[in-house]
């Protein structure tokens, strides 16, 4: 039934043509013996006057555009300098002309990656005396993707996040992890919330994986960083946006680990604060945007946890176990002694860091210091506290404004167990001068690596060079 509109203004027109210039009778009767019975309606067209029929088009099209004019219809926000994209709005309504509250905008992101570990060592001997083997690893995976649902309802301040999570590192048909936040959003300095969130014990940690400098974070943030947890946090801004914070309590430092089998009251407490002095830094810690005028960024941050030490890796290869610096887990039998088995401790964590933008250089550094003690279990244990520390640190150079840029990165870690390090660099090409497509090639050499996570190129008691190529798209 559309298909014969065009038509049949067309007929219209001619016909009050015909009326105007040979009178009604003349008219109809010209009508009637220009139109003959056809098979197809593309047979019945006339095409006589290729200006009127462009006319007459152009009025069906400015009318179909006025009726769809008050349909809500999706638009695409892209990111800017500063802030990530909004994504695909598929409705937000507007209260003051009575409509019910309500939002809704769809985003995430998907990494592709290709990795090889050419091993330098065939094992390791972990703290518990026990052989472990070092195997090589040539892998293409979906290293991550997540489909992200956000928006408001009933309230504008009423606010939502909710996403799906997963990976083809565990296998493709690993399960999709559920992780989001709902809150109240007061003002700008202040939204409270519950969900499953990240622990804020690192700066690091609260990158997001798209905007890193490089393929993912440091050995030593994945060392030290706690993981997702069920919690309630807060989060703002004060003092003219030059001062962010993230803190609230969580069930413990991972839920997916140490939370699984959490028994007694005892959660984990943790806050994250940053300030931007010289105006707001932005998305990463690498400068393509090339800043005209420098920025940098301070902070710092705390984790207080009475723990559970779980031996148990979750689905989920985000998860954090608590690990010696050799490698070696807490919880794994003879880690502290031969007959030793922790089953309880304190998790204790501080950091610091520092960041600095300008004209396409970027640099970023993060300190840690981690204390475990008051140990329980199957003893006695070899020691009754550990005192580990470690840093990262990244240096970047867009050398043609945002589009390609090189970097170097390294991060150590060192404790009672040893001391693991690794150091590096690559290239990003971002691909139409934007973060959201970005293609990296990296090569790592990793000794003695005391990290582990599927979902990075550590895996632990490793020692060997690591090589990888990403392609990342958010959208």
């Amino acid at each position: 039934m559309p298909a014969r509109i065009p038509y049949l203004a067309h007929l219209a027109v001619r016909c009050l043509l015909g009326c105007a210039v040979l009178g009604p009778c003349a008219s109809a009767c010209a009508e009637t013996e220009a139109v003959a019975p056809v098979q197809y309606l593309e047979e019945s067209l006339i095409h006589e006057d290729p200006a009127q029929e462009a006319q007459l088009q152009a009025m069906v099209d400015a009318a179909v555009a006025a009726r769809l004019a008050g349909i809500p219809r999706p638009r695409y926000i892209p990111m800017t300098d500063l802030a990530p994209p909004k994504g695909l709005i598929l409705l937000k309504t507007d209260p003051r002309r009575g409509e019910f509250p309500f939002g809704l905008a769809i985003g995430g992101y998907m990494q592709l990656r290709w990795f090889e570990f050419a091993r330098d060592a065939t094992q390791w001997i972990n703290a518990a005396g026990t052989s472990l083997p070092v195997n090589n690893i040539n892998t293409f995976n979906i290293n991550r993707f997540l489909l992200s649902f956000h928006g408001h309802v009933v309230d504008e301040r009423l606010i939502y996040n909710f996403a799906l999570f997963g990976t083809t590192n565990v296998g493709i048909r690993s399960g999709v992890v559920p992780i989001g936040l709902l809150g109240w959003k007061f003002d700008d300095a202040a939204t409270v919330g519950c969900g499953v969130t990240p622990v804020p014990g690192t700066r690091e940690w609260l990158e997001a994986s798209p905007w890193t400098t490089g393929i993912d974070r440091s050995m030593a943030n994945t060392f030290f960083r706690p993981g997702f947890s069920p919690g309630m946090a807060a989060i703002g801004s004060l003092a003219e946006k030059t001062l962010h914070y993230q803190a609230g309590v969580w069930n413990a430092i991972d839920g997916g680990t140490t939370g699984v089998l959490r028994r007694g009251t005892s959660m984990a407490w943790a806050g994250n604060t940053w300030w931007e002095p010289w105006g707001p830094f932005g998305l990463g810690t690498s400068d393509m945007e090339h800043h005209e005028a420098a920025v940098i960024r301070v902070g710092t941050s705390g984790v207080y946890a009475p723990t559970y030490a779980n031996p148990l890796v979750g689905s989920n290869p985000e998860d954090t176990l608590v690990r010696l610096s050799d490698g070696t887990p807490l919880a794994a039998a003879g880690a502290l002694g031969k007959g030793t088995q922790v089953e309880r401790f304190l998790y204790q964590l501080a950091t610091v860091d520092a960041a600095w933008k300008w004209q396409g250089v970027g640099a970023f550094f993060e300190y840690y210091w981690r204390l475990l003690d008051d140990f329980s279990g199957q003893g006695p244990f070899d020691r009754t506290s550990m005192f580990d520390q470690g840093g990262m640190a990244y240096l970047s150079w867009c050398f043609v404004p945002r589009t390609y840029e090189i970097y170097g990165r390294s991060s150590v870690v060192t404790g009672p167990y040893g001391t693991g390090q690794e150091y590096g660099g690559g290239l990003n090409w971002y691909l139409k001068q934007t973060r959201q497509a970005r293609l990296t090639f990296e090569a790592l050499h990793i000794n003695r690596n005391p990290a582990q996570n599927f979902l990075y190129p550590y895996r632990a008691g490793y020692t060997g060079t690591a090589i990888q190529t990403q392609f990342v798209v958010v959208f």
